[in-house]
């Protein structure tokens, strides 16, 4: 079947809500040396999707951008220096560079920013995955750096990156105190958390006991909140906050940002999870491309995981 020459991809021209954003046609790109050209099948709706869209980043990044920060498709061609993984190959993975976007039909992308799909992993799961997983990996294992015993508190342990790690976290065999709205209680429960409060109800450092590591993926006032729940020398991992040094510095607390980075044996760790029921993600919305204005909208609105389908 010959591959065609154009594409379609979600793009926007000006930064705003979701009504920016526009399907259109470009031409199908080649890839460079390095690169693999990758027949999209899906992609996420992450929190930073909504960033990009809305201000780039603080004005980091400029439209015209194509959206998108994860995949989940099949290699179609190598650029040069590439023979792996072969053509016909179902992968996965997520962008270093956020102005290049994924969500688009075809995707020219480096080939050490892919891993392949194992079996018994769907599209879906697949393109939900990269981002929040790594995040999540990444907060727990390699700057939260917990270990069986400790105690962790989870600040918004309902959200996508949230309610991986704490099956990551209890997986390693620490105590996990989850805090969220109560909508979330259920499913906290569900997945093994020790300690579940509601925070609209609840002030959760006046009730537990000091934590060893807090992870915050909700930032503002819930920082600076989580510096009072840790105990001294103990470390504070954030998404979205920006942690008072000099008050955690007064503890011996390691306060710390994440911006999370794809690293391929860090994905295929996630994988094998995903494979052997260690860990799931809870995906709420589904929709076409053509429905990629409502996916950001539903995003916004806290619905769970959106992923969006590609036509091929």
């Amino acid at each position: 079947m010959t591959r065609p020459t154009t594409m379609s991809a979600a793009r926007i021209h000006a930064f705003g809500g979701p009504e920016v954003i526009r399907v259109e046609e470009l031409d199908v790109p080649s890839p460079a040396e390095g690169e693999l050209l990758v027949e999209v099948r899906a992609v996420s709706v992450n929190g930073a999707d909504l960033q990009l869209r809305q201000d780039g980043f603080d004005g980091w990044a400029q439209p015209p951008l194509t959206l998108g920060m994860d995949l989940a498709g099949v290699v179609v061609d190598h650029g040069a220096g590439v023979t792996t993984p072969a053509i016909g190959t179902r992968v996965h993975g997520r962008r270093s560079d956020a102005t290049r976007g994924t969500l688009s039909t075809y995707v020219a992308i480096p080939a050490d920013e892919v891993v392949a799909i194992p079996d018994g992993v769907d599209d879906l799961v697949a393109a939900a995955i990269p981002l929040v997983g790594l995040a999540a990996w990444q907060s727990i294992h390699d700057l939260g750096e917990l270990t069986a015993g400790q105690r962790v508190l989870i600040q918004g342990a309902g959200g996508s990156v949230g309610h991986l790690a704490v099956q990551l976290a209890k997986e390693l065999g620490a105590t996990v105190v989850a805090s969220d709205g109560p909508r979330a209680q259920g499913r906290l429960e569900a997945l093994g958390a020790d300690e579940v409060y509601d925070h609209r109800q609840t002030d959760v450092a006046a009730t537990t006991e000091p934590v060893d590591l807090v992870i915050d993926t909700v930032g503002g006032p819930v920082t600076d909140a989580s510096m009072d729940v840790l105990r001294d020398g103990g470390r504070l991992v954030t998404l979205a906050g920006d942690p008072d040094q000099e008050r955690a510095a007064a503890r011996d607390i390691t306060a710390q940002v994440i911006d999370s980075w794809m690293d391929r044996d860090d994905l295929k760790a996630i994988d094998e999870r995903l494979v052997d029921g260690r860990l799931a993600i809870d995906i709420g919305e589904v929709v076409g491309l053509e429905r990629v204005v409502e996916a950001h909208q539903l995003a916004a609105d806290g619905v769970g995981k959106v992923v969006i389908t590609l036509p091929h």
